[in-house]
């Protein structure tokens, strides 16, 4: 996601407060899972929601509103316990929806960028969004602060919907099955957004491992998520399982684009787009993807890569 200059300026987000990391955010790296960022900001999300449109709303079904996409990028690794300064802007409000910018920082750097779009949900699909929320969202996005800079804070125009990708995971290149769990439901017995981002990342790590083997872990040359985003496109509850398939949409000089569907039956539930930055585990800086590499994802390449 190409960020605005501001988005990185904790004085930029009218909505400012604290969050205090959990040792269990950790990963295996002693550093707080990308998984785990990417709840933090749902969570100030959800604060912004109970500040602005009432402290019931993650109950209510009906109208249903929750997210439809969402695009993280880590910027920084953050850690353990250190406190999480966080900053929340309503970015924008159109027909289909509003988008919610939303940064945590530590240490006096932003360790991370979120923007997401929520819409309201009719039958599993989006539908537009009531005149009246609509008109009380226009109101919220006109009374913020302008910036200091005077530029003006629009939403990052998000990717559209893939088209050309298999639509049946058995067509993937690489296929992992699921099953689902009680606490993957959300408290309006939805798939919860955690839980697609937690799947997505297994899936991710199981395909890395799939192709470089279980050794990865000790070569030079590794991989740090930098950029993930994920597309409901249709929300309903829980299945008893889900099917995911995955391949990889790009390779460049030092980072890589793998790209999931997550699937009920044959029914597409969700997208994903993960941008995985090759990193000298010695240096923690980036590198070179090897060729090695670029040969062993070679047949997991998607149509168009």
């Amino acid at each position: 996601m190409k960020t605005q200059a501001w988005r990185r300026q904790p004085a930029a987000y009218p909505d400012a407060g604290t969050l205090l990391p959990r040792v269990t955010d950790l990963d295996a790296w002693q550093h707080m899972n990308n998984v785990a960022q990417i709840g933090l900001h749902g969570e100030l999300l959800q604060h912004w929601l109970l500040t602005h449109l009432g402290p019931d709303l993650w109950r209510s079904t009906q109208p249903l509103l929750a997210m439809q996409a969402n695009a993280t990028d880590f910027l920084a690794e953050a850690h353990y316990p250190t406190p999480l300064a966080t900053g929340t802007r309503l970015l924008g409000v159109d027909d289909g929806g509003f988008q919610i910018g939303t940064a945590l920082f530590q240490h006096g750097h932003c360790a991370g960028l979120h923007q997401a779009t929520l819409s309201v949900w009719a039958d599993g699909r989006p539908a537009p969004l009531p005149a009246d929320l609509r008109t009380r969202l226009q109101a919220l996005l006109a009374a913020q602060p302008a910036l200091a800079d005077g530029s003006a804070a629009t939403p990052v125009a998000a990717a559209p919907p893939a088209t050309g990708m298999p639509a049946h995971p058995d067509a993937w290149p690489w296929q992992l099955g699921m099953t689902a769990r009680f606490a993957d439901a959300d408290p309006r017995g939805q798939t919860s957004d955690h839980t697609l981002a937690r799947c997505v990342e297994q899936g991710r790590v199981q395909f890395l491992t799939r192709v470089f083997g279980a050794e990865r872990v000790q070569a030079a040359v590794g991989f740090m998520v930098a950029h993930v985003a994920l597309r409901w496109l249709q929300r309903r509850p829980i299945p008893a399982g889900w099917q995911l398939g995955t391949g990889v949409s790009r390779v460049g000089e030092r980072s890589m684009a793998v790209r999931s569907m997550v699937f009920d039956g044959a029914d597409c539930l969700a997208e994903a787009t993960s941008v995985m930055v090759a990193i000298d585990h010695a240096s923690r800086r980036p590198a070179a993807l090897p060729e090695a590499s670029r040969a062993a994802l070679a047949p997991y390449l998607l149509p168009g890569a």
